[in-house]
């Protein structure tokens, strides 16, 4: 399932949306249609995502998470970094992220897939932590970035209902 932004705090001035909110610039991707652009060094973005589409009951397990982004750097012949982290829960490793310099293409640039909601692989993801997910982008540098996309991946089992059971290899 994909989690969609539905907020934004923290340095907004500095991550400026070309058209719109912060939150509707990073629901597609677009490309230069609608994004959030930044050039200051250390300034971030905290966007936050709305709730789960799938019920808590109809999942067995979640397990794994991980940020969609895509994004460009804007220089000639430099590329632009930025840094992704699951803000909340609170405890997870930051991955950077190094858009391309190119004057109009995008790249994709998916994280890695954390099977636990910490970054010392202690703890499970559980479905409050899906309700309260945020990710915080940190500009890197001075070089200018534009990131038009970046939502969350949930990969999650399914829960057997007693609709769909099987007994004795037979569906009833």
């Amino acid at each position: 399932m994909i989690l969609l932004p539905d907020g934004a705090s923290g340095h907004t001035f500095h991550w400026a949306a070309n058209t719109g909110t912060h939150e509707d610039c990073l629901d597609d991707d677009n490309g230069d249609t609608s994004y959030v652009a930044c050039s200051s060094n250390n300034r971030y973005l905290t966007v936050t995502y709305a709730n789960p589409s799938v019920a808590e009951e109809d999942i067995a397990s979640i397990d794994s998470v991980r940020f969609l982004s895509s994004g460009r750097s804007t220089h000639r012949t430099t590329d632009s970094e930025v840094d992704i982290v699951i803000a909340n829960p609170l405890g997870n490793q930051s991955e950077t992220v190094s858009y391309d310099n190119h004057p109009s293409s995008y790249e994709t640039i998916n994280g890695t897939a954390r099977p636990y909601s910490n970054a010392l692989l202690t703890t499970p993801w559980s479905y409050a932590n899906l309700e309260n997910l945020s990710l915080k982008m940190t500009k890197n540098g001075t070089i200018a970035v534009r990131v038009s996309y970046l939502a969350i991946e949930v990969t999650y089992t399914e829960a057997v209902s007693a609709d769909n059971a099987t007994f004795f290899g037979a569906n009833f």
